[in-house]
């Protein structure tokens, strides 16, 4: 007799595999990332960044050095990895958002909030050494892997005109380069200081906001 199998429900042995060797190589990823936070939280962060070696950060994860570098250049590309996973969860939810039709400035307390929440996780010299790697991006490095800040408020930017809530003559990567450029700063000082985390989403927020005020109402007239 001969057995009928719906089609798709059971996966075949390479594709068992395949699926068991990417989940493999996230978790390793993700284990070396956490284990870099935990080796450079100890103490003053700019110490511990500087003594800590690839070596380090791979043992502390349980991996190889081969594993760490099938996944990281070099230790600085943790820290780009941390600000690039930031990065994308912003232009996620402004794409989640423009289906649900999201007016603007609600939709940027919601993005600026996410983002600090995410900032903050981190120890405040990690934003700093970031900052100083190119939290922004380097001029090379704009990739949807990679994607710079500029990007994320580009979509914002271009989100809020297609609505009709900004100006149609606005500059977008004009406007952008501005949010990055305030953004960074606060960040920046946040790092540097003793300010709080809510002190950071507050200010993130009411800078975006103010800046988008500046170009809400149109005047091609």
């Amino acid at each position: 007799m001969i057995s009928l199998v719906e089609p798709g429900r059971t996966p075949s042995p390479h594709r068992q595999r395949a699926t068991l060797v990417n989940t493999r190589s996230r978790e390793s990823r993700l284990a070396l990332i956490r284990a870099a936070l935990r080796l450079w939280g100890q103490g003053d962060f700019n110490e511990a960044y500087e003594a800590s070696t690839v070596t380090d950060i791979a043992q502390a994860a349980g991996v190889s050095r081969g594993t760490f570098y099938f996944h990281f250049a070099n230790k600085e590309a943790i820290l780009l990895e941390m600000s690039s996973a930031t990065i994308q969860a912003m232009i996620d939810q402004v794409e989640e958002s423009t289906g649900k039709g999201v007016p603007l400035r609600p939709l940027s307390e919601q993005v600026m909030a996410s983002m600090a929440r995410r900032v903050v996780r981190a120890p405040k010299g990690a934003a700093l050494r970031a900052g100083s790697l190119g939290f922004t991006g380097r001029a090379d490095d704009g990739t949807l892997a990679n994607p710079r800040l500029s990007v994320a408020f580009d979509a914002l930017i271009r989100y809020g005109k297609e609505r009709g809530e900004l100006s149609a003559r606005i500059d977008v990567e004009e406007v952008a380069a501005m949010l990055t450029a305030v953004t960074m700063e606060a960040i920046i000082r946040w790092g540097a200081g003793d300010r709080s985390a809510s002190w950071l989403s507050q200010t993130l927020q009411e800078r975006v906001a103010i800046i988008l005020r500046g170009i809400s109402h149109p005047d091609d007239g």
